[in-house]
């Protein structure tokens, strides 16, 4: 059954942190977990936010924890790991590289037996499409991306980072899409069992 997590701010917060330990389907000793970098595209797995998940996963007991940059390393690589999480940053280039390496395709078929996790640009590239990201973040499409069709593991669309200067947009947005867009601010997530969906 397909477990995925979608957060705006990763395991800054604890309610997110004990929602990501409900999904553990055995203990943390027993799990391994990847951590994809591709989205920092200047830090890569130097990120602070991919550093401090790695250290989380290993407080935890994790037996491996690695960093996977799917712009560069085998994207089957991700078909070992128990928990796959993808980091934040350029959701453009996120999904460019999700696409050119065949991560995308992969992902969708380990779906149903591992857990994903996806902060921000990372939870984005999860649902139908990434169009939210082109009318707030189009300054970011520096790679030229003109396919915004993402995995669509989910139906939920999310802004991530969310305040309420952005609601006027996001209404128009929501009109000119016939769309409904998940507001997430930073510490909060959801939680997608199967096709429950869940606000944390």
């Amino acid at each position: 059954m397909k477990k995925l997590l979608l957060t705006s701010h990763g395991f800054s917060d604890e309610p997110v942190r004990q929602a990501f330990l409900k999904l553990l389907p055995k203990p943390s000793q027993e799990l391994t977990a990847a951590i994809i970098t591709t989205a920092s595209v200047e830090w890569k797995e130097k990120n602070k936010y991919a550093v401090s998940t790695k250290q989380y996963f290993e407080e935890l007991g994790f037996k491996k924890v690695s960093f996977i940059d799917i712009e560069f390393n085998d994207p089957n690589l991700l078909k070992n790991f128990d928990v796959i999480y993808l980091n934040g940053g350029n959701t453009f280039y996120l999904l460019h590289h999700l696409k050119k390496s065949g991560a995308d395709k992969v992902l969708k078929e380990i779906a149903d037996k591992t857990i994903i996790v996806g902060t921000s640009a990372g939870a984005v590239v999860l649902g139908p499409d990434i169009k939210i990201a082109a009318r707030f973040d189009d300054e970011r499409n520096t790679i030229g991306l003109k396919n915004f069709s993402a995995l669509d593991l989910t139906d939920v669309i999310i802004i991530p980072h969310y305040r309420k200067e952005l609601e006027n947009d996001l209404k128009n947005f929501e009109k000119e899409n016939d769309c409904h867009v998940t507001r997430l601010k930073d510490g909060q997530a959801i939680v997608i069992i199967g096709n429950a969906v869940e606000f944390i």
